[in-house]
Protein backbone atom coordinates (compact mmCIF):
# COMPACT_ATOMS: atom_id res chain seq x y z
CA UNK A 1 0.00 0.00 0.00
CA UNK A 2 1.24 3.45 -0.93
CA UNK A 3 0.07 6.45 1.11
CA UNK A 4 1.27 9.89 2.11
CA UNK A 5 -0.69 9.69 5.40
CA UNK A 6 -1.42 13.12 6.89
CA UNK A 7 -3.23 12.13 10.09
CA UNK A 8 -3.78 9.40 12.63
CA UNK A 9 -7.20 8.78 11.06
CA UNK A 10 -5.57 8.16 7.67
CA UNK A 11 -3.15 5.62 9.08
CA UNK A 12 -5.97 3.82 10.89
CA UNK A 13 -7.76 3.34 7.57
CA UNK A 14 -4.58 2.16 5.87
CA UNK A 15 -3.77 -0.14 8.78
CA UNK A 16 -7.27 -1.65 8.83
CA UNK A 17 -7.14 -2.49 5.13
CA UNK A 18 -3.57 -3.78 5.36
CA UNK A 19 -4.42 -6.04 8.30
CA UNK A 20 -7.36 -7.54 6.42
CA UNK A 21 -5.24 -8.26 3.35
CA UNK A 22 -2.51 -9.76 5.53
CA UNK A 23 -5.07 -11.96 7.30
CA UNK A 24 -6.25 -13.11 3.87
CA UNK A 25 -2.74 -14.38 3.10
CA UNK A 26 -1.23 -11.47 1.15
CA UNK A 27 2.23 -10.09 1.89
CA UNK A 28 1.62 -6.42 2.69
CA UNK A 29 4.03 -3.50 2.87
CA UNK A 30 2.81 -0.03 3.89
CA UNK A 31 4.81 2.86 2.44
CA UNK A 32 3.79 6.02 4.31
CA UNK A 33 4.80 9.10 6.18
CA UNK A 34 4.59 8.94 9.98
CA UNK A 35 2.59 8.30 12.09
CA UNK A 36 3.22 4.59 11.57
CA UNK A 37 0.71 1.83 12.18
CA UNK A 38 0.07 1.11 15.86
CA UNK A 39 -0.40 -2.63 15.39
CA UNK A 40 1.71 -3.75 12.47
CA UNK A 41 1.14 -7.47 12.97
CA UNK A 42 2.48 -9.18 9.85
CA UNK A 43 2.69 -5.90 7.94
CA UNK A 44 6.01 -4.37 6.94
CA UNK A 45 6.14 -0.60 7.33
CA UNK A 46 8.48 1.57 5.24
CA UNK A 47 8.46 5.23 6.37
CA UNK A 48 8.77 8.00 3.81
CA UNK A 49 11.50 10.42 4.90
CA UNK A 50 10.30 13.88 3.90
CA UNK A 51 12.90 16.67 4.17
CA UNK A 52 11.94 20.21 5.09
CA UNK A 53 10.76 21.69 1.79
CA UNK A 54 8.22 24.27 0.69
CA UNK A 55 4.60 23.04 0.63
CA UNK A 56 4.37 23.29 -3.18
CA UNK A 57 7.40 20.98 -3.52
CA UNK A 58 6.13 18.28 -1.15
CA UNK A 59 3.99 16.28 -3.62
CA UNK A 60 6.92 15.88 -6.00
CA UNK A 61 9.53 15.10 -3.32
CA UNK A 62 7.22 12.75 -1.44
CA UNK A 63 5.93 11.09 -4.60
CA UNK A 64 9.43 10.27 -5.84
CA UNK A 65 10.44 8.84 -2.46
CA UNK A 66 7.24 6.81 -2.12
CA UNK A 67 7.50 5.44 -5.65
CA UNK A 68 11.08 4.33 -5.10
CA UNK A 69 10.12 2.51 -1.90
CA UNK A 70 7.10 0.92 -3.58
CA UNK A 71 9.17 -0.33 -6.51
CA UNK A 72 11.76 -1.76 -4.15
CA UNK A 73 9.11 -4.04 -2.62
CA UNK A 74 8.48 -5.73 -5.98
CA UNK A 75 4.73 -5.53 -5.30
CA UNK A 76 2.23 -7.05 -7.72
CA UNK A 77 -0.46 -4.59 -6.62
CA UNK A 78 -0.06 -1.03 -5.34
CA UNK A 79 -3.00 0.57 -3.51
CA UNK A 80 -2.48 4.30 -3.05
CA UNK A 81 -4.54 6.70 -0.97
CA UNK A 82 -3.65 10.28 -1.87
CA UNK A 83 -4.49 12.26 -5.02
CA UNK A 84 -1.06 13.89 -5.19
CA UNK A 85 0.35 10.44 -5.93
CA UNK A 86 -1.75 9.99 -9.09
CA UNK A 87 1.09 10.77 -11.58
CA UNK A 88 3.46 8.40 -9.79
CA UNK A 89 0.80 5.67 -9.60
CA UNK A 90 0.22 5.96 -13.35
CA UNK A 91 3.96 5.59 -13.87
CA UNK A 92 3.96 2.42 -11.73
CA UNK A 93 1.10 1.03 -13.79
CA UNK A 94 3.00 1.73 -17.00
CA UNK A 95 5.74 -0.52 -15.56
CA UNK A 96 3.32 -3.46 -15.30
CA UNK A 97 2.06 -3.07 -11.73
CA UNK A 98 -1.63 -3.39 -10.90
CA UNK A 99 -2.76 -0.11 -9.31
CA UNK A 100 -5.77 0.69 -7.09
CA UNK A 101 -6.76 4.25 -6.22
CA UNK A 102 -8.29 4.23 -2.70
CA UNK A 103 -10.48 7.35 -2.41
CA UNK A 104 -11.39 8.41 1.15
CA UNK A 105 -12.65 11.90 0.34
CA UNK A 106 -14.49 13.80 -2.36
CA UNK A 107 -11.25 15.55 -3.30
CA UNK A 108 -12.66 18.52 -5.31
CA UNK A 109 -15.19 19.22 -2.52
CA UNK A 110 -12.47 18.90 0.12
CA UNK A 111 -10.47 21.67 -1.57
CA UNK A 112 -12.98 24.21 -0.23
CA UNK A 113 -12.05 23.24 3.35
CA UNK A 114 -8.31 23.80 2.86
CA UNK A 115 -7.32 26.88 4.84
CA UNK A 116 -3.91 27.18 3.18
CA UNK A 117 -5.43 27.64 -0.32
CA UNK A 118 -6.48 31.26 -1.02
CA UNK A 119 -10.26 31.64 -1.32
CA UNK A 120 -10.11 32.96 -4.90
CA UNK A 121 -8.00 30.00 -5.97
CA UNK A 122 -10.19 27.22 -4.53
CA UNK A 123 -12.65 26.92 -7.48
CA UNK A 124 -9.73 26.68 -9.91
CA UNK A 125 -7.91 24.03 -7.84
CA UNK A 126 -11.15 22.08 -7.30
CA UNK A 127 -11.89 22.09 -11.03
CA UNK A 128 -8.33 21.01 -11.75
CA UNK A 129 -8.57 18.06 -9.32
CA UNK A 130 -11.91 17.04 -10.81
CA UNK A 131 -10.38 16.98 -14.30
CA UNK A 132 -7.37 15.00 -13.10
CA UNK A 133 -9.51 12.31 -11.44
CA UNK A 134 -12.04 12.30 -14.29
CA UNK A 135 -9.33 11.70 -16.90
CA UNK A 136 -7.21 9.20 -14.98
CA UNK A 137 -9.81 7.05 -13.18
CA UNK A 138 -10.29 4.61 -16.08
CA UNK A 139 -6.54 4.00 -16.29
CA UNK A 140 -6.37 2.38 -12.85
CA UNK A 141 -7.20 -1.28 -12.37
CA UNK A 142 -9.77 -0.37 -9.74
CA UNK A 143 -11.12 2.45 -7.60
CA UNK A 144 -11.86 1.72 -3.93
CA UNK A 145 -14.48 4.23 -2.76
CA UNK A 146 -15.23 4.95 0.91
CA UNK A 147 -18.81 6.16 0.40
CA UNK A 148 -21.67 5.49 -2.06
CA UNK A 149 -21.44 9.11 -3.25
CA UNK A 150 -17.75 8.77 -4.12
CA UNK A 151 -18.46 5.39 -5.75
CA UNK A 152 -21.14 6.91 -7.98
CA UNK A 153 -18.88 9.79 -8.99
CA UNK A 154 -16.15 7.45 -10.22
CA UNK A 155 -18.59 5.06 -11.91
CA UNK A 156 -19.83 8.08 -13.85
CA UNK A 157 -16.22 8.48 -15.01
CA UNK A 158 -16.35 4.93 -16.41
CA UNK A 159 -14.02 3.44 -13.77
CA UNK A 160 -14.21 0.00 -12.16
CA UNK A 161 -15.34 0.76 -8.59
CA UNK A 162 -15.53 -1.28 -5.39
CA UNK A 163 -17.29 0.22 -2.36
CA UNK A 164 -15.25 -0.36 0.82
CA UNK A 165 -16.65 1.82 3.60
CA UNK A 166 -14.64 3.03 6.59
CA UNK A 167 -16.71 0.84 8.90
CA UNK A 168 -15.40 -0.59 12.17
CA UNK A 169 -13.99 -3.82 13.53
CA UNK A 170 -16.34 -4.83 16.35
CA UNK A 171 -13.55 -6.74 18.11
CA UNK A 172 -11.79 -3.41 18.83
CA UNK A 173 -14.63 -2.25 21.09
CA UNK A 174 -15.90 -3.46 24.44
CA UNK A 175 -19.33 -5.01 23.97
CA UNK A 176 -21.85 -2.87 25.88
CA UNK A 177 -24.64 -4.20 28.06
CA UNK A 178 -27.63 -2.61 29.70
CA UNK A 179 -25.59 -2.53 32.92
CA UNK A 180 -22.55 -0.73 31.50
CA UNK A 181 -21.61 2.09 33.89
CA UNK A 182 -21.05 5.39 32.11
CA UNK A 183 -19.95 8.79 33.31
CA UNK A 184 -22.12 11.81 32.71
CA UNK A 185 -19.91 13.14 29.91
CA UNK A 186 -19.91 13.69 26.17
CA UNK A 187 -16.99 12.63 24.00
CA UNK A 188 -15.55 13.57 20.62
CA UNK A 189 -13.02 11.31 18.89
CA UNK A 190 -10.78 12.59 16.09
CA UNK A 191 -9.25 15.82 14.81
CA UNK A 192 -10.92 18.82 16.46
CA UNK A 193 -11.32 21.91 14.30
CA UNK A 194 -13.73 24.78 13.78
CA UNK A 195 -15.20 23.28 10.60
CA UNK A 196 -15.84 20.07 12.55
CA UNK A 197 -17.97 21.91 15.06
CA UNK A 198 -15.53 22.53 17.90
CA UNK A 199 -17.14 25.79 18.97
CA UNK A 200 -20.67 24.36 18.77
CA UNK A 201 -19.68 21.30 20.81
CA UNK A 202 -17.99 23.34 23.52
CA UNK A 203 -20.79 25.92 23.81
CA UNK A 204 -23.62 23.34 23.76
CA UNK A 205 -21.97 21.14 26.39
CA UNK A 206 -21.21 24.18 28.54
CA UNK A 207 -24.84 25.32 28.35
CA UNK A 208 -26.05 21.80 29.21
CA UNK A 209 -23.50 21.64 32.06
CA UNK A 210 -22.12 18.47 30.56
CA UNK A 211 -18.37 17.68 30.67
CA UNK A 212 -16.79 17.26 27.23
CA UNK A 213 -13.76 15.04 26.56
CA UNK A 214 -11.79 15.49 23.33
CA UNK A 215 -9.51 12.70 22.10
CA UNK A 216 -7.36 13.39 19.06
CA UNK A 217 -5.29 16.09 17.42
CA UNK A 218 -6.21 19.77 17.40
CA UNK A 219 -5.03 22.66 15.26
CA UNK A 220 -2.88 25.43 16.77
CA UNK A 221 -5.56 28.10 16.28
CA UNK A 222 -8.24 25.87 17.77
CA UNK A 223 -6.00 24.93 20.72
CA UNK A 224 -5.41 28.62 21.46
CA UNK A 225 -9.17 29.30 21.35
CA UNK A 226 -9.78 26.33 23.64
CA UNK A 227 -7.26 27.64 26.18
CA UNK A 228 -9.07 30.98 26.24
CA UNK A 229 -12.47 29.34 26.59
CA UNK A 230 -13.94 29.33 30.08
CA UNK A 231 -15.65 25.98 29.50
CA UNK A 232 -14.38 22.93 31.36
CA UNK A 233 -13.00 20.79 28.54
CA UNK A 234 -10.68 17.82 28.93
CA UNK A 235 -8.33 17.24 25.97
CA UNK A 236 -6.81 13.76 26.20
CA UNK A 237 -4.65 14.11 23.08
CA UNK A 238 -4.04 11.22 20.70
CA UNK A 239 -5.05 7.82 22.05
CA UNK A 240 -4.34 4.32 20.77
CA UNK A 241 -7.16 1.96 19.81
CA UNK A 242 -7.49 0.33 23.24
CA UNK A 243 -7.53 3.73 24.96
CA UNK A 244 -10.25 4.96 22.60
CA UNK A 245 -12.33 1.85 23.35
CA UNK A 246 -11.93 2.42 27.10
CA UNK A 247 -12.88 6.11 26.83
CA UNK A 248 -16.00 5.32 24.80
CA UNK A 249 -16.98 2.56 27.19
CA UNK A 250 -17.13 5.07 30.06
CA UNK A 251 -18.83 7.92 28.12
CA UNK A 252 -22.56 8.61 27.85
CA UNK A 253 -22.84 10.57 24.55
CA UNK A 254 -20.80 10.74 21.33
CA UNK A 255 -20.71 13.99 19.30
CA UNK A 256 -20.11 14.64 15.59
CA UNK A 257 -20.89 18.28 14.76
CA UNK A 258 -19.39 18.53 11.25
CA UNK A 259 -20.45 21.75 9.54
CA UNK A 260 -22.26 21.94 6.19
CA UNK A 261 -19.21 21.99 3.93
CA UNK A 262 -19.21 20.25 0.52
CA UNK A 263 -16.96 17.36 1.57
CA UNK A 264 -18.98 16.72 4.73
CA UNK A 265 -22.45 16.50 3.18
CA UNK A 266 -22.35 12.85 2.16
CA UNK A 267 -19.40 11.68 4.23
CA UNK A 268 -19.69 8.64 6.50
CA UNK A 269 -17.57 9.70 9.52
CA UNK A 270 -15.84 6.71 11.07
CA UNK A 271 -16.30 8.27 14.51
CA UNK A 272 -20.09 7.76 14.24
CA UNK A 273 -19.55 4.04 13.67
CA UNK A 274 -17.06 3.95 16.55
CA UNK A 275 -19.61 5.49 18.91
CA UNK A 276 -22.24 3.02 17.73
CA UNK A 277 -19.90 0.03 18.07
CA UNK A 278 -19.17 1.05 21.67
CA UNK A 279 -22.87 1.39 22.47
CA UNK A 280 -22.69 5.20 22.79
CA UNK A 281 -25.71 7.19 21.52
CA UNK A 282 -24.88 9.78 18.86
CA UNK A 283 -25.79 13.43 18.47
CA UNK A 284 -24.75 14.62 15.02
CA UNK A 285 -25.28 17.66 12.84
CA UNK A 286 -28.03 17.17 10.28
CA UNK A 287 -25.80 16.38 7.30
CA UNK A 288 -27.71 14.12 4.86
CA UNK A 289 -25.63 10.93 5.23
CA UNK A 290 -24.97 11.29 8.96
CA UNK A 291 -28.66 11.94 9.60
CA UNK A 292 -29.63 8.89 7.54
CA UNK A 293 -27.24 6.60 9.44
CA UNK A 294 -28.24 7.76 12.92
CA UNK A 295 -31.99 7.94 12.35
CA UNK A 296 -32.18 4.63 10.47
CA UNK A 297 -30.30 2.91 13.29
CA UNK A 298 -32.37 4.69 15.93
CA UNK A 299 -29.21 5.40 17.91
CA UNK A 300 -29.43 9.13 18.52
CA UNK A 301 -30.39 12.50 17.06
CA UNK A 302 -29.48 14.67 14.06
CA UNK A 303 -29.81 18.38 14.85
CA UNK A 304 -29.17 21.59 12.92
CA UNK A 305 -26.12 23.41 14.28
CA UNK A 306 -28.08 26.65 13.85
CA UNK A 307 -30.67 25.43 16.36
CA UNK A 308 -28.65 25.91 19.55
CA UNK A 309 -31.71 25.36 21.74
CA UNK A 310 -32.34 21.93 20.18
CA UNK A 311 -28.67 20.95 20.59
CA UNK A 312 -28.77 21.78 24.28
CA UNK A 313 -32.12 20.01 24.73
CA UNK A 314 -30.88 16.79 23.12
CA UNK A 315 -27.70 16.82 25.19
CA UNK A 316 -29.66 17.45 28.38
CA UNK A 317 -32.19 14.75 27.52
CA UNK A 318 -29.56 12.02 27.21
CA UNK A 319 -27.51 13.32 30.13
CA UNK A 320 -30.54 13.36 32.43
CA UNK A 321 -32.02 10.07 31.20
CA UNK A 322 -29.09 7.61 31.15
CA UNK A 323 -31.46 4.65 30.66
CA UNK A 324 -32.69 6.24 27.41
CA UNK A 325 -29.09 6.87 26.38
CA UNK A 326 -28.13 3.25 27.00
CA UNK A 327 -31.11 1.98 24.96
CA UNK A 328 -30.15 4.18 22.01
CA UNK A 329 -26.54 3.06 22.36
CA UNK A 330 -27.49 -0.62 22.22
CA UNK A 331 -29.52 0.07 19.07
CA UNK A 332 -26.38 1.58 17.53
CA UNK A 333 -24.29 -1.46 18.43
CA UNK A 334 -26.90 -3.73 16.81
CA UNK A 335 -26.87 -1.61 13.63
CA UNK A 336 -23.08 -1.82 13.37
CA UNK A 337 -23.15 -5.60 13.83
CA UNK A 338 -25.75 -5.86 11.07
CA UNK A 339 -24.80 -3.19 8.54
CA UNK A 340 -21.52 -1.37 9.34
CA UNK A 341 -19.27 -4.22 10.43
CA UNK A 342 -15.80 -4.14 8.84
CA UNK A 343 -16.00 -7.86 8.08
CA UNK A 344 -18.43 -7.07 5.25
CA UNK A 345 -16.25 -4.34 3.75
CA UNK A 346 -13.08 -6.40 4.22
CA UNK A 347 -14.78 -9.16 2.21
CA UNK A 348 -15.32 -6.69 -0.67
CA UNK A 349 -11.67 -5.64 -0.55
CA UNK A 350 -10.45 -9.25 -0.53
CA UNK A 351 -12.81 -10.09 -3.39
CA UNK A 352 -11.28 -7.26 -5.44
CA UNK A 353 -7.76 -8.57 -4.82
CA UNK A 354 -8.79 -12.09 -5.84
CA UNK A 355 -10.15 -10.71 -9.09
CA UNK A 356 -6.96 -8.74 -9.77
CA UNK A 357 -4.74 -11.76 -9.15
CA UNK A 358 -7.06 -13.91 -11.24
CA UNK A 359 -6.71 -11.51 -14.17
CA UNK A 360 -2.92 -11.54 -13.71
CA UNK A 361 -2.86 -15.35 -13.80
CA UNK A 362 -4.94 -15.44 -17.00
CA UNK A 363 -2.70 -12.83 -18.62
Amino acid sequence: MLSSVHSANDIRIVEKEARSLSEAGHTVTVVARPPRASDAGGIEFKPIELPAVARWKRPWVMGRAATALARATGADVVQFHDPELIPFALWLRSRGCKVIYDVHEDVPADIYSKKWIPRWMKPVVALGMDLVERNTARHFDAIVAATPTIAKRFRDFGAAVTLVRNSVRLDEFIEPTGKTLRKRQAVYIGHASFNRGLIEMVEACDAARLPLVLAGSIGATEADWLRRSSAGIVHRGKLDRSEIAALLNESLIGLCFFQHEPNHLYAMPTKIFEYMAAGVPVITSDLPRSKEIVETAGCGFAVSLDDKKALIERLSLLADEPRRAIELGLAGRAAVAKDYNWQYDAAELNKLYKELFSRRSVA
